[in-house]
């Protein structure tokens, strides 16, 4: 029988990306989790599940920057509580819960601080070194906290390179793909002989997997784990799309995070930025489908802003129903988030069509270059309040934001004439475009 959607069909983030509340004041990343916070979420479970979308893959459940040591009283009653609220909320709506992981990296800088024998690289404290067997053993640990079954949880999703690697001299000797297909596979080993039932992946931050002399690394990683995530998708949008070949001899599902998506701005008000780019994205995962990926992490985006709701909308679209024409998930999305339909539907998706070429036109952004930041995730001025607009500054010229800024105002002006019922959606997209247009002045 054909595949007739996605396998994995996964939606991903830090734990207050899909916020509607900014936390100005906070270093990246934050996990304050609030009852504002769990309304957002039950709000973006319910979309997911009537998309189809069946995994959430969540960063920050327990700890932002740092497992405590010793691994004891992680978090309190309270949170305990609301992991397992998040998880039941999941499974009563037919979806599974997926942690994000750290693999050697990400989460064990106050494990390195107090016991440097897990760590071999002086010049990276972030990292713990494989050939150390104190390091195993906290990274075991850590992997029994996540299993133990009173969370709910159902899967997870692992990251070992987007820290870097140890480079004493043992790891140097090893290729980067040796080195992480190590590290990825004993720990999905570990996993799989605990919890047989749960889901596995591994998503490529920092790791490469399109090159010929690393593959076989690669195919040994995806012996192992149910899907990986090609984050640069460089394998795809190089000189020779070698995805075909990738996704025919990997030997597990392969995919990418949608093509086109913006790091969720942790600190700027919802309503600041103007970037839809769900035609983007739907156009990226079709090629992905017909390369013959079958899994995707679809990042957060906030319903706070209708725009955010209707570009995530559009790719959590073609995760369902690959063969969907990009515009049409487009039309179904607008009308499920502005309630248009008829003449006025078909002027909307023109107007948003005409919108995201609007940046895109004028950008520096290819698919297979990583994500668009909105604001740094580090700002070095200030990292505890808001950050300047990082996808005008790097990615556009002068000269094409005054074009784009003209091009935004043209917009603004022609939105109110569209017959669109959802006036609070319209007065929010308007507000958009004017944190747009205010980023831009101030850019002068």
């Amino acid at each position: 029988m054909p595949d007739t959607k996605f396998q994995y069909r996964v939606t991903s983030g830090w734990i207050r990306d899909l916020a509607s509340q900014p936390t100005p004041t906070d270093t990246w990343p934050c996990i304050r989790w609030d009852d504002q916070l769990v309304e957002d979420q039950e709000r973006f479970l319910d979309a997911q599940a009537e998309l189809g979308v069946e995994y959430n893959s969540v960063w920050g459940l327990f700890v932002d920057r740092e497992w405590p040591s010793p691994l004891t009283n992680v978090i309190d009653d309270h949170r305990a509580e609301l992991v397992r609220g998040f998880a039941d909320a999941c499974h009563q709506r037919g979806l599974k819960l997926e942690t994000g992981c750290g693999v050697y990296s990400w989460g064990f800088d106050q494990i390195i601080r107090k016991h440097p024998e897990v760590s071999a690289d002086e010049a990276n404290r972030h990292v713990m070194c494989p050939f150390r067997e104190a390091a195993w053993e906290w990274q075991r640990r850590v992997l029994d906290y996540l299993m133990d079954e009173r969370w709910g949880l159902d899967g997870i999703s692992m990251q070992s390179a987007d820290q870097g690697r140890c480079q004493c001299p043992k790891c140097k000797a090893r290729s980067s793909a040796e080195h992480h297909a190590d590290l990825i596979t004993r720990c999905a080993q570990y996993v799989r002989a605990a919890r047989p039932d749960w889901t596995i992946a591994t998503a490529c931050w920092g790791l490469s997997v399109h090159n010929p002399d690393d593959f076989p690394h690669i195919q040994h990683i995806a012996k192992h784990v149910d899907y990986l995530i090609e984050v640069s998708e460089q394998s795809a949008y190089g000189e020779v799309n070698q995805r075909p070949r990738i996704t025919r001899e990997l030997g597990c599902a392969f995919g990418s995070v949608g093509g086109v998506f913006a790091e969720p701005p942790q600190h700027w008000d919802r309503l600041r930025w103007f970037l839809p780019c769900g035609l983007g994205a739907a156009r990226a995962l079709r090629r992905l489908w017909d390369d013959g990926g079958r899994a995707c992490t679809l990042y957060y985006r906030t319903f706070a802003s209708p725009v955010e709701e209707v570009s995530w909308r559009v790719g959590a679209r073609i995760l369902s129903a690959p063969q969907t024409d990009p515009h049409d998930a487009l039309k179904e999305a607008l009308s499920a988030v502005y309630h248009v339909w008829g003449e006025a539907r078909e002027q909307l998706a023109d107007w948003f069509e005409r919108a995201e070429n609007a940046y895109f036109s004028r950008a520096k952004f290819k698919v297979g270059q990583g994500p668009i930041s909105l604001e740094p995730l580090w700002w070095n001025e200030n990292p505890a309040t808001p950050g300047p607009p990082s996808y005008l500054i790097e990615r556009t010229t002068p000269e094409s934001r005054a074009d784009y800024a003209a091009e935004l105002r043209q917009l603004k002006a022609e939105l109110p004439a569209i017959a669109v019922p959802a006036f609070d959606a319209i007065a929010s997209t308007l507000l958009c475009i004017d944190g747009t247009l205010a980023d831009i002045e101030s850019l002068k």
